[in-house]
């Protein structure tokens, strides 16, 4: 049976960017990349839909953001209850999958959404959200992504303290380097970079240098593979061989049980190979023809982020 496990799109939030501006349907639209009815039946398909707050906005337009992309989910999950079903804890996922639905889970990209507000990881948390990445490219309350080189405020460090508290999964993917080095220091659980590559096989800025990759390692934590064209290949193609590559240097440094699917569809430019989710569940197939071991592939599909989030997801001190 066709399992899939993909960390982060941007479907849910397609609509901010031309020419979908007026769209009120985006997690079963035919023009995006990700939608409910490209997968085929009987798929066990878990799906991360993050709500991206744009660096514009703060404060309480980032709230106010917040609040109608999470109404928007919590509305269209119900719309199509017959195909998705809106997950807050591990039954949630697994009842899900039994009735063959894709389960999905409301995620954040961009610590704006917290407007500087501690008690807002308890809203958040409450509204479904179950991870959340840190920064998006700019500076935020929390930190800061790669257009500058802050690292954690006096409020992002007990931010991540009360997401690990409430049992939100933190994700560094944005996260500069920085920060992601001063996370170290006081991160008590192990966190997920949803949608990030290695920097030693393609230069950008965004993926993750060998050194963060073996202590995401260590820490047992979690790496989804982007399929963003920029991120997979210096040429920019980002085609699946080059995805292949990639994979090939994760393994190299012993991720095998680290590394999951984090697509990006919806939030950037992605090589026709890997352009729509149902193309997600060739690249098991692509992998093991190319020599990977079948486990290998199936965990990097599913496996991996199955287990992590069946451990991780809720899995707070209250």
């Amino acid at each position: 049976m066709a399992a899939l496990f993909d960390l982060h799109c941007d479907t849910l939030t397609r609509n901010l960017y031309p020419p979908h501006e007026k769209e009120t349907e985006t997690l079963d639209n035919p023009a995006f990349q990700l939608a409910l009815r490209k997968a085929p039946a009987g798929t066990r398909w878990v799906q991360c839909f993050a709500v991206f707050v744009p660096d514009r906005e703060r404060g309480e337009d980032a709230i106010r953001f917040f609040d109608r992309a999470a109404a928007s989910f919590h509305r269209q999950a119900a719309a199509h209850r017959d195909r998705a079903a809106d997950c807050r804890s591990c039954s949630d996922l697994e009842a899900a999958l039994d009735a063959g639905k894709c389960a999905g889970v409301l995620t954040v990209e961009g610590g704006a959404a917290l407007a500087g507000r501690l008690e807002r990881v308890k809203t958040l948390y409450d509204e479904g959200v179950r991870m959340m990445t840190l920064t998006w490219n700019g500076p935020n309350e929390l930190a800061s992504g790669h257009d500058s080189g802050n690292g954690f405020s006096v409020f992002g460090r007990e931010a991540v303290a009360e997401m690990e508290r409430q049992g939100m999964i933190v994700d560094v993917s944005h996260l500069n380097d920085r920060g992601f080095e001063e996370l170290l220091s006081f991160a008590g659980k192990p966190f997920v970079a949803s949608h990030s590559n290695a920097r030693a096989v393609c230069g950008h800025r965004r993926n993750l240098p060998d050194e963060f990759i073996r202590e995401i390692v260590r820490r047992e934590g979690l790496i989804g593979l982007t399929y963003c064209s920029a991120f997979v290949s210096d040429d920019g193609r980002g085609s699946l061989d080059d995805f292949y590559r990639q994979v090939c240097h994760f393994l190299e440094l012993g991720a095998e049980g680290c590394i999951a699917l984090g697509s990006d569809y919806d939030g950037a430019e992605i090589h026709p190979d890997l352009d729509s989710v149902e193309k997600s569940l060739r690249i098991a197939d692509y992998l093991t023809a190319h020599g990977i071991p079948e486990e290998t592939a199936e965990n990097l599909s599913f496996g991996n982020a199955w287990r992590f989030f069946r451990k991780w997801m809720g899995a707070g001190e209250q």
